[in-house]
């Protein structure tokens, strides 16, 4: 233990044993943050860093190796909405379509045997559309692509277009179906398909049993006459008569000589349904383009009856549904010509004007010009441009076999072009501007003053 008394001898440096050397205040500094970053963990901090961003450059080059260019869609000029079809269908109706637009022997409108001044000018090739014809296994007109129906490249429903206008199934040639346009909501008179052979359950009528024609025609037009005779319930028909899913929405009845298996084909039933003893019911409410006084003119293999403003004013075909008898073969009867009181009878209650008023046409089909003569000329009606007026037409094919159904609209008073025959050439009745299918059936006039469409009432249709 030492002595405290004895002195503390201090150790302090030996000067002289230090070579002396100038320090800057730089280098002072930076070996003062060097000592700092060394004590917070720098230097592993550092390494880390480095570590990880060699890593990450690394997985990014792998990734990018790893990962495949994206191949780059075939452009496909195909609507997304038009028919179903496999890429062959596809190319098949690129070729129509655009065999449709150069055509050099594009369709004009004008009437056949016209002694008028006027015609309608050269189509553009762009907007040229190709003839209805038979509406054939394809079913409607209009999808770009197979024998789908709608809405895509697969099968499925839905509106879809084609080489002419509107919608329609795909598989077909042309324009509108002369049935009406498929699209639920179109600006049209709702049409509505039954087949009188089943009932609602697909089981066979009484009617649909029957085999032998001097049989089955006076049962089809018994029923048809009661239906109109009756008020045009459609209920009635609803409870008794198998009925199409699918709805036609008309703008004109102007269906030109087809088969009559075309009608179930255009509602999409030819599956459940054969070309015979059936019935089309079209309704809707309208307005004429004008105030003035009107008759409609036509004729129907087999019937084409029309109740306007909820009164029979038109009936002119092979059968009569308002009279309820064969006019088929008895032009001289109807006209005056020969007097007939067993006829005469028989079609007392016939919704058309006694005598009858025939106007012929060199351009009607043979059967039709043959047995009827021609177009019957309806009962006189006023119309107010300012009145809403319920219309229903019926037309329906009964033993099978050809069909076709016109309906023009004649004002009292004006004054028409004349067809070779001396008759005047009539406007369509109809609701849109479009024209008529294309196809056998008499002239008609799209351009004078009296050819304007009436106008459908959009929101109302007549109760069933």
């Amino acid at each position: 233990m030492a002595n405290r008394s004895e002195p503390q001898f201090l150790m302090t440096p030996d000067t002289d044993a230090i070579p002396s050397q100038p320090i800057d205040r730089e280098t002072q500094t930076n070996r003062a943050s060097l000592s700092v970053w060394r004590k917070i963990g720098g230097g592993s901090l550092s390494i880390s860093l480095l570590v990880h961003a060699v890593l990450l450059a690394i997985g990014v080059v792998w990734i990018f190796q790893i990962i495949p260019d994206k191949k780059r869609d075939d452009v496909n000029f195909m609507p997304k909405g038009g028919g179903g079809g496999s890429p062959a269908a596809n190319q098949v109706s690129q070729q129509k379509k655009r065999a449709t637009m150069t055509s050099p022997n594009a369709p004009r409108l004008a009437a056949k045997g016209s002694t008028s001044s006027f015609t309608l000018p050269d189509p553009e090739p762009a907007s040229a559309m190709s003839s209805v014809g038979s509406l054939g296994a394809g079913g409607l007109s209009g999808g770009l692509g197979g024998s789908g129906s709608g809405g895509g490249r697969g099968d499925g429903k839905g509106p879809g277009f084609g080489s002419g206008m509107g919608p329609g199934l795909g598989g077909g040639t042309g324009t509108m179906s002369p049935f009406g346009m498929i699209a639920p909501g179109a600006a049209g008179l709702v049409g509505t398909f039954y087949d009188l052979k089943q009932d609602p359950k697909r089981n066979p009528t009484a009617l649909g049993k029957m085999t032998e024609w001097g049989e089955l025609i006076p049962a089809t037009r018994d029923i048809i006459h009661g239906f109109v005779s009756r008020g045009w319930n459609e209920r009635s028909f609803e409870s008794s008569y198998y009925r199409s899913p699918q709805k036609l929405y008309q703008t004109k009845i102007y269906m030109p000589h087809m088969s009559a298996d075309d009608a179930p084909k255009a509602f999409q039933c030819e599956k459940e349904v054969s070309g015979s003893r059936w019935v089309a019911i079209y309704r809707g409410t309208v307005r004429p383009p004008h105030s003035g006084k009107f008759r409609f003119v036509g004729a129907g293999d087999d019937v084409v009856v029309v109740r306007f403003n909820n009164r029979n004013v038109f009936d002119y075909g092979y059968e009569s549904a308002t009279a309820n008898v064969r006019l088929a073969w008895h032009i001289d009867q109807l006209t005056g010509k020969v007097e007939d009181r067993e006829f005469e009878k028989a079609r007392r209650d016939l919704a058309m004007p006694k005598p009858v008023t025939i106007y012929s046409y060199d351009a009607m089909p043979g059967g039709g010009k043959n047995a009827l003569g021609g177009l019957g000329v309806g009962i006189e009606f006023e119309a107010r441009d300012s009145t809403d007026y319920p219309i229903e037409i019926l037309v329906s094919e009964v033993p099978g076999g050809s069909f076709f159904a016109y309906l023009m609209i004649e004002e009292i008073g004006v004054k028409y072009a004349k067809d070779a025959t001396g008759s005047p050439i009539l406007p369509v009745f109809r609701i849109d501007a479009g024209a008529p299918a294309a196809g056998a059936g008499p002239p008609y006039d799209v351009t004078s003053p009296a050819s304007a469409p009436w106008k459908l009432v959009q929101g109302t249709r007549p109760g069933i």
